[in-house]
């Protein structure tokens, strides 16, 4: 089979676990993690397992019972991982396309022993190729800064709200080796995200930013997983929760850590528009701190989000349908 460095799916949701009209933000990453893995799979022909799921900005919900195009592209690749660029996409009424996010995902090749396998470099041959390889190892500044705090967060705070999901894994969606795909995983931290918020606001909630998610362990089938949600800092309109997924076997009583996640939340009003939020304040010192981690890890992502990227068209809402072949995200 030829090697392919661009890969295009569509996808539909009819019914979901939210009460809303649109698609969760968790099944959207999911929709970008499978197209990405067999973009990185494709070009690598081996093994892949995520290792990143970089930020994305929900510049328009996706609606539900609507085909959904997902486009990827190779733009990186270092030893042994493979820098997929991605992009959702809607059709408009006028029969153009509209852009609802982007998202950077890191792949690892492994090989038939199970460790990390080279992968074959990938060579930009133009002069846009050449941007989008640069931009993509540059990001990777601002990820091991936000990895760094995130790693320096206080283990215990308390006077927020919360919640912990627990269950054993038991789930089709697996790698070929097996083991529980990242775009599951990124389901069960919107979802505990989703139902904190929802708990703190008392309202209905939607995610407008969510990834920003290093993942350092692997999930097998059979594994006690531990979802720990936390709301740790909240806008006028906006509430932030930290999530951290950990697993292990089910008689382990210190279960690793798998990743951490930081989606914002917001209560639509039914207009467009956010409601206000009650503000909630932080009271012990370790409060005080993982509030404080929030905020720089919050600035350091908005500065990937708002770093220009390379387009292979003029126009961020407009998408020539003609162009879907070659997929131009930012």
């Amino acid at each position: 089979m030829p090697r392919r460095s661009s890969i295009e799916l569509t996808f539909r949701e009819v019914t979901g676990t939210s009460r809303d009209s649109t698609v969760p933000a968790g099944v959207v990453v999911d929709w970008i993690d499978k197209t990405a893995y067999a973009c990185a799979a494709s070009w690598s022909r081996s093994q892949c397992v995520t290792s990143y799921v970089g930020n994305m900005h929900f510049m328009v919900p996706v609606p539900r019972d609507t085909p959904v195009t997902v486009q990827a592209r190779v733009v990186h690749t270092g030893r042994a991982s493979v820098h997929i660029q991605t992009r959702v996409l809607i059709k408009t009424a006028s029969g153009g396309w509209q852009t609802c996010t982007e998202c950077f995902m890191i792949y690892v090749t492994i090989g038939p022993d199970g460790e990390v396998e080279p992968v074959t470099p990938f060579e930009p041959t133009s002069e846009l190729e050449s941007r989008r390889d640069v931009d993509a190892a540059r990001r990777m500044v601002y990820r091991r800064r936000v990895e760094e705090t995130i790693q320096s967060l206080p283990k215990t705070f308390s006077s927020s709200e919360a919640l912990t999901l627990r269950f054993l894994v038991s789930t089709e969606e697996r790698y070929p080796d097996g083991k529980v795909r990242g775009g599951v995983v990124m389901k069960w931290i919107d979802q505990a995200a989703e139902i904190c918020a929802e708990r703190y606001c008392n309202y209905d909630v939607v995610t407008v930013l969510s990834g920003g998610v290093r993942f350092y362990r692997p999930i097998t089938i059979g594994d006690l997983v531990e979802v720990d949600a936390r709301l740790v800092l909240t806008g006028s309109k906006s509430m932030h929760v930290l999530v951290r997924v950990r697993a292990g076997d089910r008689w382990d009583r210190n279960p690793e850590d798998v990743a951490y996640g930081l989606p914002v939340m917001v209560a639509p009003d039914g207009t467009g528009s956010a409601r206000r939020i009650v503000r909630w304040e932080p009271i012990r010192e370790e409060d005080h701190e993982v509030a404080e981690k929030a905020r720089r890890i919050r600035d350091l992502r908005n500065a990937t989000l708002l770093t220009p990227s390379p387009y292979s068209g003029p126009n961020e809402g407009a998408v020539d349908p003609a162009a879907l072949t070659e997929p131009p995200p930012r």
